[in-house]
């Protein structure tokens, strides 16, 4: 996700330790997702029955199973809630408004079982009582109902669109013996999460279009249509829904390019989404889905990346709605396929998505931004960020978890523009060579998996030949100034 608004902060301010852990590999196994959702668009809630199939893909025995509830965050008296206090009135232009999820019943290959809800902040549903062998496998079967807020976010209803990304309970990564259940941040992307296999039907009112995750079928059902989704080996599925939106197709090689959208958006937005799909499909290795689509939707951030549907804010002007397209298609590889721990590490995805996109403008200057001065530009931002901002507490830090970062300013100074330069300067000292050949290598090696920086480091050294652990230290504790 990018949040647009604070590089209009960065121009106005012009004139914006590794850690060390094993890498994944891709299991020749998955965990699979079956729901049929309906959703009431009058009284704006979603029903479902979800149908997983859980495979124990760890070396231990698994007692628990543990799901992400990350719609509770939106409920009322989170602790962690996905606004910024100082954001309230963009979110929700009416006024608050609350939703969340409410689990109706939970069984284990169709027996009851003992679950309850936990974590931080009633954002895990916990099922207890387990035994699964390591490369086991067991069917959970959970029936939930959603409750949309009305809120310009990426789950939420505004102006008859509506956005379900992060809406059903997902499976929690299972880490060094522990389940991960990171709670909601307000700031950046709070998401984590293995592969897994969806086949997704939901039910709207005729005359409603669905964008989603995958590839997709639609027929009448009476008066309503049904929408059948099917993703495999996607680390998330999303949807958004609207009787105002006219889908535009497109293709960029042998991908299908879908824009939603209205129709003086779409020939516009269409293009610049094909041409991101070439674009990084040349660097880096054929785009990993057969399908795209673009959705134009109110959104506060600027956009938001989801396995083959991104969602861009419908407030963006035209120049900065094109940016959105480009970051938000890089992040198909970076995040979507090669997936990261977001929490943790989020400049290892946003970084080197932002640097993606200078990429894009390098292959592309039809386009008409000069990569010297976007490079510049970042520059003499960040060191005035740094400049303005030099007595808070571990100010150019980057290696830290998202909860650490007290304001959005901080953040994206952090995991976008002081990533986008480590990335400058390291292909710098590389060469070209050397700079793609590594992440060509890091994308085909970890595709479907879940990397951390040090898979990405590893890939960069063998490339070059050289120890890059002290350039990669200084950029990420902060300890080597920019100025």
């Amino acid at each position: 996700m990018k949040k647009y608004a604070i590089f209009t902060a960065i121009l106005l301010m012009v004139f914006g330790a590794v850690v060390i852990a094993g890498c994944d590999n891709v299991s020749e196994q998955r965990t699979s997702y079956v729901i049929d959702a309906v959703l009431d668009t009058e009284n704006m809630t979603l029903t479902a029955d979800m149908d997983v199939h859980y495979v124990n893909e760890s070396d231990a025995e698994l007692d628990s199973l543990y799901f992400h509830l990350y719609p509770n965050a939106y409920r009322e008296g989170a602790r962690f809630t996905p606004v910024a206090t100082s954001d309230m009135a963009e979110a929700y232009p009416h006024g608050v408004n609350y939703g969340g999820i409410a689990i109706g019943s939970v069984t284990v290959n169709g027996e009851d079982c003992s679950w309850e809800i936990g974590g931080e902040d009633e954002n895990i549903l916990m099922i207890t009582g387990l035994e699964v062998l390591p490369g086991g496998e067991l069917d959970v079967g959970v029936d939930f109902t959603l409750a949309i807020p009305e809120t310009r976010n990426r789950f939420g209803h505004y102006d008859g669109k509506i956005n379900l990304g992060n809406w059903y309970p997902i499976a929690a990564v299972r880490e060094d013996g522990a389940w991960r259940t990171d709670p909601y941040t307000t700031y950046g992307d709070p998401f984590y999460s293995d592969t897994a296999d969806y086949d997704v039907t939901i039910t709207v009112p005729s005359g409603w279009e669905v964008a989603g995750t995958g590839s997709v079928t639609a027929s009448m059902n009476g008066d309503d249509m049904t929408y059948v989704f099917n993703a495999d080996g996607v680390r998330d599925f999303a949807l958004c829904t609207s009787a105002d939106y006219t889908c535009t197709e497109g293709t960029a090689g042998d991908v299908t390019v879908r824009f939603y959208g209205t129709a003086p958006q779409a020939e516009s937005g269409l293009s610049v989404a094909c041409d991101a799909v070439e674009t990084f499909s040349e660097l880096y290795g054929e785009y990993p889905y057969d399908t795209l689509s673009v959705v134009m939707t109110p959104f506060i951030e600027g956009g938001m990346e989801y396995p083959s549907l991104v969602m861009i804010s419908d407030s963006l002007g035209a120049d900065m709605t094109k940016e959105a397209i480009i970051h938000e298609t890089a992040h198909q590889w970076w995040y979507a396929a090669v997936g990261s721990d977001q929490i943790n590490e989020p400049w290892l995805d946003e970084g080197l998505t932002e640097y993606s996109t200078t990429l894009f403008y390098e292959k592309n200057p039809e386009y008409g931004v000069d990569i010297a001065d976007r490079i510049a530009d970042a520059m003499q931002s960040y060191v005035l960020f740094e400049d303005v901002y030099s007595d808070t507490p571990d100010i150019g830090v980057m290696d830290r978890p998202l909860g650490e970062y007290s304001t959005s300013t901080e953040y994206a100074f952090h995991a976008y523009v002081k990533g986008e330069l480590m990335f400058d300067s390291l292909r710098h000292i590389l060469g070209d060579d050397a700079f793609f050949g590594a992440l060509r290598e890091y994308y085909k090696n970890y595709s479907g998996s879940n990397a951390d920086a040090a898979c990405l480091i590893a890939e960069f050294e063998e490339s070059s030949g050289m120890n890059l652990e002290s350039f990669f230290k200084s950029w990420l504790s902060g300890a080597a100034g920019i100025n």
